[in-house]
């Protein structure tokens, strides 16, 4: 009986033990996307991104107009990928590293419904 108990509590303590390790891990790799700015080469478009959405600025008659679109979010080792549909055109933003931007990795490609596409390299800061 006491051989049964302590197995048990091994089994027990062993589960525990792997659950916390993929918790922390899980945290880590999906930590939050900090608040990023970024324009193109031009400033043709400037935007801002944050965790789930895209807002798009544009000045119109002096004053500061943006538009916040959802964004579907894909992680990769350093960086992300975001897609969206702005007007019937597929934007797709990509930041390969968050902790180091660079204008000749970091884009925006623009691509039409009739498969025009149109890349814009990138200039990006985040905040803290």
């Amino acid at each position: 009986m006491r051989v049964l108990e302590r197995d048990t509590l091994q089994l027990f303590f062993g589960i525990l033990s792997a659950l916390l390790i993929v918790a922390f891990f899980q945290n880590n790799a999906h930590a939050a996307i900090k608040q990023i700015d970024c324009q193109t080469a031009f400033g043709e478009k400037t935007f801002t991104i944050q965790e789930s959405t895209i807002a798009f600025h544009k000045e119109e008659s002096g004053r500061s107009i943006s538009s916040v679109l959802e964004a579907q979010t894909q992680r990769t080792y350093k960086g992300f990928r975001k897609v969206l549909y702005v007007n019937g055109n597929k934007h797709l933003i990509t930041i390969k590293n968050v902790e180091k931007f660079d204008n000749s990795e970091d884009y925006l490609a623009i691509t039409s419904p009739r498969g025009h596409k149109m890349t814009y390299p990138l200039s990006c800061s985040s905040e803290g």
